[in-house]
């Protein structure tokens, strides 16, 4: 396939590293009895966003969380649980600093809390290695336009010359409207086969 890709988006929680608020989800719903999509309405939509979008401070957004959904544990031990959840995903790292050293712009892009965003980045020194953009910052969600506008132009670069992957579909209408190739990731040799058609490597 012929692109000219320069710019490559990575979704920090869920690609670039596992443990992201599904599992978290998951892990609810089985405990206590309530369906997936339920869950994450609840932690990820509703009282995270809230958090993410600095509305709230995460240890508020926690206990009303834990409250909403009649649960057992503290709002510090339910994100105890979630951080719990996280490690790298080493073969996306990997292949990232692979990309990377062909040319490749490459930007771990974020909507999270400070506290995880900075946990995550320090704890694998990834800010080492790549460009890293927590949404909070921005008092935007990731899948805002105007978040796509801002990478876009501090990038220098056009929609068709990036490529973004991610593990939510919810985030790519937006980045579509501007020309930007996306990507639902699911496993990595799926991805890893899909990248090299992509990019031709």
């Amino acid at each position: 396939m012929d692109t000219k890709i320069k710019l490559i988006i990575f979704d920090l929680y869920g690609v670039m590293s596992m443990g992201s608020y599904k599992d978290t989800c998951r892990w609810i719903s089985k405990k206590y009895g309530h369906s997936f999509k339920y869950c994450y309405d609840i932690v990820y939509h509703k009282h995270f966003t809230d958090a993410a979008m600095a509305r709230v401070v995460e240890s508020e957004a926690c206990k009303r969380t834990v409250k909403e959904l009649n649960m057992e544990e503290s709002g510090s031990e339910l994100l105890a649980k979630h951080m719990s959840f996280q490690k790298l995903n080493k073969s996306v790292f990997d292949l990232a600093l692979q990309l990377k050293n062909k040319g490749y712009k490459i930007l771990l892009l974020s909507k999270n809390t400070p506290g995880q965003f900075k946990n995550l980045v320090n704890k694998y020194s990834l800010d080492k290695y790549f460009d890293i953009q927590n949404t909070y910052d921005l008092r935007l969600e990731k899948k805002d336009i105007r978040t796509m506008k801002y990478v876009l132009k501090n990038y220098k670069v056009k929609g068709s010359e990036v490529f973004f992957v991610d593990d939510q579909e919810f985030n790519f209408p937006n980045a579509k409207k501007l020309g930007v190739h996306t990507y639902l990731y699911k496993n990595f040799k799926d991805f890893r086969k899909y990248l090299n058609k992509l990019l031709s490597i």
